[in-house]
């Protein structure tokens, strides 16, 4: 063999490995969505006087992390890149949401399911390595990236005016008061589900995070039916909707699976992000745990009545119970993502909640008693601190004695259980914690002590708390 052609046979086979090795740490398929791209796509429209098409390969920048998707340099999990600083604009969000859905329309229909679990845990990831680089930053670095995500977010909901032109997503959560409300004309609801799961967990109270998500799937589902209606994909007949699988079956029929996963997937990922971001814990999960976790299972009941008031237009109807249940959404969720969010092996690994989206005074009506105050100032006035204290008491029996005993709906993700668990850290509660400063509860001692040694905010109200007491819950002990 010639030396030119050893030369030649030595380099091809450099390629031939690194090639492999590509393939072989390619978790998300990303080389088989470049190759796709390549042979199936159009370049991007750039004629004068029209919007430019976002091109498919355009890489992506969320935060910490860069998604590569352009360069030939990079293969695999490679193209997963950890940024320096913390950046998030307009164009990103609109290019992963334009990446998700042709993610998911590449290649063979039958393994559709596959690609919505694929490419949702890809975006779990993004999540999780944002989460962790912030927690891992300074007070004042968490600051500026909190900053940094409100300031994008009130750009895009709250200017009248945006890039030359009328703002078609002002006001879309009724932010402003007094102001004139969107009227859902030229939005693209998918992006303000990205916009409101990636900033909003930073900066926005938790009644705030709950009620956007609330008004955010019933516009993003009553749209989308509105158009599938309008088209022949969705039957007319409300009794093809009688359970949630059948309802996940004529989504999935209709082609509104893909949108549908997405509202669910980013839902309890926010949901995921807000916990995680306010404890100051590790994101460590997999998808199918923050579903199991996080499931917004009032989502359910919104794509429900969204549907039925369609099929029924100017009639009234019934809910069907299931609709309003964790297993419904459970088996809903499986009929559309193809996960079934619930442990296999409940007895050893149960289910946690992220109670930290619902009130946290969420107590069975029992006996409570209080033990002396726990505080850093101890030069405080003890008639102010007593009085603070009957009044924080007072509230509380009034809130025991108002609530029953049995479950009651999470918000953004989870749903509560019988066993009372700390919503930062979800380990069971001994006794439960009061924060003196705004008089909000269910915290485990240790997260309350770390919420005031580090001095975080109280992740109901963002106020930053200097003092606790416990209080007893009779029904824990």
């Amino acid at each position: 063999m010639t030396l030119p052609c050893a030369l030649k046979t030595l380099l091809f086979s450099v390629f031939l490995f690194f090639y492999q090795q590509g393939l072989a740490n390619d978790t998300y398929d990303l080389e088989g969505f470049r190759q796709h791209q390549k042979e199936n796509c159009k370049p991007p429209l750039k004629k004068q006087g029209c919007t430019p098409t976002i091109s498919p390969l355009e890489n992506i920048r969320i935060g910490f992390v860069r998604l590569n998707l352009a360069s030939e340099d990079v293969s695999g999990d490679g193209r997963l890149e950890i940024c320096e600083n913390y950046e998030v604009a307009e164009q990103d969000f609109k290019r992963l949401n334009n990446f998700y859905f042709n993610y998911v329309g590449m290649g063979d229909p039958l393994f559709r399911k596959v690609r919505i679990q694929t490419i949702l845990r890809l975006i779990h990831r993004i999540f999780a390595m944002n989460i962790n680089i912030t927690n891992g930053r300074s007070r004042a670095e968490k600051k500026q990236i909190n900053e940094v995500a409100e300031s994008l977010f009130e750009q895009f909901f709250s200017s009248v005016d945006i890039n030359g032109g009328s703002n078609p997503y002002f006001n879309y959560f009724y932010l402003i008061p007094g102001a004139a409300q969107s009227n859902y004309v030229d939005v693209n609801n998918g992006l303000v589900l990205m916009f409101l799961a990636f900033l909003g967990p930073h900066f926005l109270y938790k009644d705030q995070l709950y009620t956007c998500f609330c008004m955010l799937a019933n516009i993003y589902t009553g749209q989308s039916y509105d158009r599938a209606f309008d088209s022949a994909l969705l039957s007319e007949n409300i009794n093809e909707y009688n359970c949630p699988q059948s309802l996940a079956n004529q989504l999935n029929a209709a082609g509104l699976d893909a949108e549908t996963a997405l509202l669910i997937g980013l839902t309890a990922m926010a949901s995921a992000a807000f916990q995680r971001m306010n404890s100051g814990l590790a994101s460590l999960e997999t998808l199918e745990t923050v579903l199991i976790r996080c499931l917004p299972y009032e989502l359910l009941a919104i794509v429900y009545r969204n549907i039925a008031s369609r099929c029924r237009s100017g009639r009234s109807f019934h809910v069907p119970g299931a609709m309003y249940t964790l297993g419904g959404m459970q088996a809903f969720t499986y009929g559309v993502v193809g996960i079934y969010p619930r442990p296999a092996l409940p007895q050893s690994y149960p289910s946690e909640n992220l109670d930290f989206l619902v009130d946290y005074s969420e107590y069975s009506d029992s006996e409570v008693t209080v033990e002396e105050p726990e505080s850093e100032d101890e030069e405080q006035d003890q008639s102010i601190v007593i009085k603070q204290q009957n009044e924080l008491i007072a509230e509380l029996r009034q809130e025991l004695a108002s609530q029953p005993a049995t479950e009651e709906a999470g918000a953004v993700g989870g749903a509560s259980g019988e066993t009372k668990k700390c919503p930062l850290c979800t380990d069971p509660l001994a006794d439960i914690i009061v924060l003196q400063s705004c008089g909000h509860a269910g915290f485990c001692k240790n997260c309350a002590e770390r919420l005031i040694r580090e001095r975080r905010e109280c992740p109901f109200c963002r106020e930053i708390p200097l003092s606790y007491f416990r209080v007893i819950d009779m029904s824990l002990h």
